[in-house]
Order: C-alpha cells, then sequence, then structure tokens
C-alpha cells in the first residue's frame, strides 16, 4: 500500500466507521497524478462501453469513464486539482452523447460533496446500509407476502418493469429497446439462484415485489471496496404497484425480507436508491438505512 492510500484510509476512517479500505480498480485503468500545495493527489481512470442490450445500458450511459480517486490527505483542494486534469484529459476525447463521467465517494464528506456539485456532477445513487437490527413490523398493510415461484414470472416481471421505468424518470435508468426482455431474465436468475423473492398481494392481485440475496464483497464485484468484508444481504429491488405506493405494501415486503436475510453471521443489509426519487429516500430511512457511499455523475461525458 503506497503512501496516498495510507492517508486515504485514515481520512476515511474518520469519515465513517463502516468506510472498508479503498480497493484497486480494474488494471486497465489510467492513472491522474496532480500536485497542489505541495502535496500529491492520485486517481485511476476507467473506460467502459456497453453495448446497447447489455443489462448494465438499462442503469446508465453506454459509455462511462469512471475515477477512482486517491487524493490522500490533500483534502478538497486535491479532489479539486484531479477533477481538473480529469477535465483536462477528457478534451482529447470525443465521447457519444450516451455518455458520462463517474465517481464514487463517501456520502459524508460534504467537502468533497460542495466540489463536486462545482464541477457539474449530480449525486444519482446511494448506496445504503443497515445495522443487523430486527425489523420493523408489517405495518397497516392488508396485503399477503409469500414466496415467489415460476409461475409468477409475468407477474414479477410487471412490477420490475413498473419500477425500472419509475426510476427512468428520477434516477439513473435509461429507456431502451429490449429492456422487458432483460428484466424477465433477471427475474428468472433471481427466482432459481437466490430464491429470495417475495410477492405481495391483496385478494390475490399482485402488488408489490421484493428480490434479494446475501453476498460477500469479492474481488471484481460492485461492492468491493464499498463494504467491509464478510457476509451482507442484499436489497436488490423493491417495486409496489403505481397506485398502491405509500399505502404499507413496501412496508410488509420488508419486514418478511429482513427476517430472512439477517441471520448471525450476516453484517447487515445494504441497498442502492436514487436521492432524487421522492419516494424511496424517505422511505428507506424509516426502515433504518443511512448512506454510506454515494455516486456522482456528469452527463454527457463532455459537458
Amino acid at each position: 500500500m503506497n503512501p496516498l492510500e495510507q492517508e486515504q484510509n485514515a481520512r476515511f476512517a474518520a469519515l465513517d466507521p463502516l468506510l472498508p479500505p479503498i480497493a484497486a480498480p480494474p488494471a486497465a485503468s489510467e492513472p491522474l497524478v496532480v500536485t497542489t500545495g505541495g502535496r500529491r493527489a492520485g486517481g485511476l481512470l476507467t473506460h467502459v462501453v456497453h453495448a446497447p442490450g447489455a443489462w448494465p445500458a438499462l442503469w446508465g450511459p453506454l459509455e462511462i469513464w469512471d475515477l477512482t480517486a486517491v487524493p490522500g490527505d490533500s483534502g478538497a483542494a486535491g479532489l479539486t486539482a484531479l477533477l481538473g486534469a480529469w477535465r483536462d484529459r477528457m478534451r482529447g476525447t470525443r465521447p457519444d452523447p450516451d455518455s458520462g463521467c463517474s465517481l464514487a465517494w463517501p456520502s459524508r464528506d460534504a467537502e468533497a460533496s460542495a466540489v463536486l456539485l462545482a464541477h457539474g456532477f449530480a449525486p444519482m445513487t446511494c448506496l445504503a446500509v443497515r445495522a443487523p437490527a430486527p425489523p420493523a413490523d408489517d405495518g397497516p398493510s392488508r396485503v399477503a407476502v409469500r414466496l415467489a415461484g415460476e409461475g409468477d414470472i409475468e407477474a414479477l416481471t410487471d412490477l420490475r418493469e413498473a419500477e425500472w421505468r419509475y426510476t427512468s424518470l428520477v434516477g439513473t435508468a435509461v429507456p431502451r429497446a429490449g429492456a422487458r426482455e432483460l428484466l424477465r431474465a433477471e427475474v428468472v436468475r433471481a427466482l432459481r439462484f437466490s430464491g429470495l423473492v417475495w410477492l405481495a398481494e391483496d385478494d390475490g392481485v399482485p402488488v408489490g415485489m421484493a428480490a434479494c440475496l446475501p453476498t460477500s464483497p469479492a474481488p471484481g464485484d460492485g461492492i468491493h471496496g464499498r463494504l467491509q468484508p464478510g457476509r451482507w444481504g442484499y436489497v436488490d429491488t423493491l417495486s409496489v404497484a403505481p397506485g398502491l405506493r405509500g399505502g404499507g405494501v413496501g412496508r410488509a415486503l420488508m419486514a418478511v425480507a429482513h427476517r430472512e436475510l439477517l441471520r448471525p453471521e450476516v453484517r447487515g443489509t445494504f441497498l442502492f436508491y436514487h436521492p432524487a426519487n421522492p419516494l424511496s429516500p424517505v422511505f428507506w430511512h424509516r426502515q433504518g438505512y443511512r448512506p454510506l457511499w454515494t455516486m456522482w455523475i456528469r452527463r454527457p461525458a463532455w459537458s
């Protein structure tokens, strides 16, 4: 571990005790190094292009430049210098309009938030965590919650598609051709491999679903370097039929999901939500979640 990484880990530990040590980005990354006020700051820039029909294309731009910033103890000045160097680096590219620059940073670092906002970035997604506390009660909803099965695939796909379409208005989701087929395939995968998919019904009519799975951070996955090592419960999707949001369906689903996910060896649960969504931040905070990381994005990449 180099001195910059040691400084960064010490700063992160002071910011938030749940932050893990920083993890190495993909090997194909391009280095960025700057000096400000006599202090060095570094970063690694990764360029990714997704096919229009790929799963990640449903959730963001096709072309992404992602910066793993390591300003060490240079603070806001170091991050400012890194973003300036990144901007200069982008001047030599010709990105597609369907593109973006992204950076993940601890949610509690208000100084960094000010720098990112000043450079045209918007806080688009939060990774939020919940301690392994007892689940909230089911609430007043009259719905019945049961494990879903193969016969529920179309109903689950309808609910998942409704959630994705709403996210395209208030989050990172992007309307794409063939989206339903991709969402349906993900529903089938969740049923067959995690088995933790619940369906809420009101008098036999599907009105909500939750898909979850136990997981652990591992090199190369999206939560490596975001969560502390160990077993976690992941809330992948919670969807409530549009006309019934706010009526207790989500609360009933999560009471069941948390009881199943919070085994003795589990460190907690986590999920992703969009700060601009007028419904989900309030709901998740009431469920005991709080932001750990914020994913910032500037679209298009050359803006």
